[in-house]
């Protein structure tokens, strides 16, 4: 598997590299948020371990649009920053794991581990020849080009994009309700469903919706797609 490491600090970057390299995988490395991009142009990585501030950009302002081109390949962000809410919205705009420096090694290889049993490999690429279906986060609508449309309220169409963002791992009550309450709301698992319930109702409204969504014990939502040829794009 390939593994792309976007790291500023030379010395951390060569010692990460050389652990990961050592557990068999293939490593690439970059310092810079441009040339994390560039490399992301032009290679498709299975794995990509990335701090989120470069010297030169935010790359977890860049995630949302590289989860929605690499809907497929583990992201795995290890940083000093502590702020939970940057954390949260690192993980709702598609990271899959989130480590905080200082990180050993041991605990890097493990999550690398975790990632790889879990992940899917297939390429990265949208499905080809496929029924396209769209979802507008700013319009809240879901179409798919032929005159279905389904219309989400605000909250509705932040849940489905946070769904659609982790499209291979489950999204919890807590990241949902982190992502979605407003000033001081106290934690409510049942609120969280009642919005569920309402987007799949709505997805049911469209005979044959080739997407669902799943509760998975323990763990919180996923979104399936009934049919792998189906593309599914996400509008930001």
């Amino acid at each position: 598997m390939k593994v792309l490491i976007i790291e500023s600090e030379i010395d951390w970057r060569g010692v990460l590299a050389a652990h990961i390299a050592g557990l068999g995988y293939t490593v690439s490395t970059r310092e810079s948020l441009a040339g994390a991009l560039e490399s992301l142009r032009n290679e498709h990585p299975d794995i990509l371990i990335a701090d989120g501030g470069l010297p030169d950009g935010n790359l977890l302002a860049e995630l949302a649009a590289i989860r929605q081109r690499f809907p497929s390949m583990g992201i795995l962000i290890v940083t000093a920053t502590t702020r939970l809410e940057e954390r949260v919205r690192g993980m709702s705009d598609g990271a899959d794991y989130y480590l905080v420096k200082p990180v050993k090694l041991e605990e890097v290889a493990a999550t690398l581990t975790a990632l790889s049993r879990r992940m899917k490999t297939a390429p990265h690429e949208r499905a080809p020849s496929g029924e396209v279906w769209r979802f507008n986060r700013l319009s809240g609508q879901l179409t798919d080009g032929k005159g279905a449309c389904l219309q989400f309220t605000d909250k509705e169409s932040a849940a489905l994009t946070a769904l659609l963002q982790s499209p291979h791992y489950p999204v919890s009550h807590a990241q949902l309700f982190d992502l979605l309450r407003t000033g001081a709301e106290e934690y409510d698992a049942h609120r969280i469903d009642a919005l569920i319930y309402r987007v799949r109702q709505k997805l049911r409204t469209i005979k044959d919706m080739p997407i669902q969504i799943r509760n998975i014990y323990g763990e919180g939502f996923l979104l399936l797609r009934n049919d792998p040829a189906m593309d599914l794009v996400l509008d930001t």
